[in-house]
């Protein structure tokens, strides 16, 4: 912890640490001048320089069978054998990126309020988070003035709905929500509740997925139903 009155209740110093790294570094330079290896990255895939140990004395670990864990498929050499190819993570056809971000625009330059109804389905996920990213990098932690920016939605929200949203941002949601409503909830707040026209009784039936407010530090929220397990972690 970087926390000087927690550091206190602690023996050793962060100089211990950088100490040990520093050896395990020149530990594995050595190793890797043994085999012939210039640097870490040449090491990536080399699974013919890894062996399993025998354990003949000990009944489980004699029992265990690397074999299929260390096989070396053959591949074309354009595959590789490690991470070359950048994941394009599609954030453009994200709700944020491809609406959200260019309407709330007045509100994290100018603090306009800002009042949108938009419809949702499950595979819009963190709605809200980049918008609360770009408000969080311009005000730091005090955010926006409460209802700053005000968004209502309808239909079914993917994970992480309203996930680390700051102060300023209420998301109400006239539907239901999967898993990690809410996470790290950073002064934000989150109100769902059922279709208007639904018959059935909130208090019976599931509303939010599992773990929802995972992580949450500060904010509000209100559910008008039953949340999943794990809930507020």
């Amino acid at each position: 912890t970087q926390d000087e009155k927690l550091r206190a209740r602690f023996t050793g110093k962060p100089e211990y640490v950088e100490n040990l790294m520093i050896f395990i570094a020149r530990e594995l330079r050595e190793i890797m001048a043994r085999l012939g290896i210039r640097s870490v990255r040449e090491l990536v895939g080399r699974i013919d320089l890894v062996r399993q140990k025998s354990q003949d004395d000990n009944f489980k670990l004699s029992r265990v069978d690397l074999k299929r864990v260390l096989f070396h498929p053959y591949v074309d050499a354009s595959v590789g054998h490690m991470h070359e190819i950048e994941q394009d993570h599609e954030l453009e056809r994200t709700l944020d990126m491809s609406k959200l971000l260019r309407m709330c625009r007045p509100a994290i330059e100018e603090q306009k309020p800002i009042r949108a109804k938009l419809a949702i389905t499950n595979i819009n996920r963190v709605v809200g988070t980049l918008v609360g990213s770009e408000v969080t990098r311009k005000y730091g932690e005090s955010g926006l003035p409460d209802n700053t920016i005000k968004l209502n939605f309808e239909g079914s929200a993917g994970q992480s709905f309203g996930a680390f949203i700051p102060k300023g941002m209420t998301l109400e949601l006239e539907g239901d929500a999967n898993d990690y409503l809410g996470k790290g909830l950073s002064g934000g707040t989150i109100t769902v509740y059922p279709p208007r026209q639904s018959i059935f009784e909130a208090d019976e039936n599931i509303l939010i997925g599992n773990v929802a407010f995972y992580g949450a530090t500060s904010g509000k929220s209100y559910i008008n139903g039953v949340a999943g397990e794990r809930f507020a972690v």
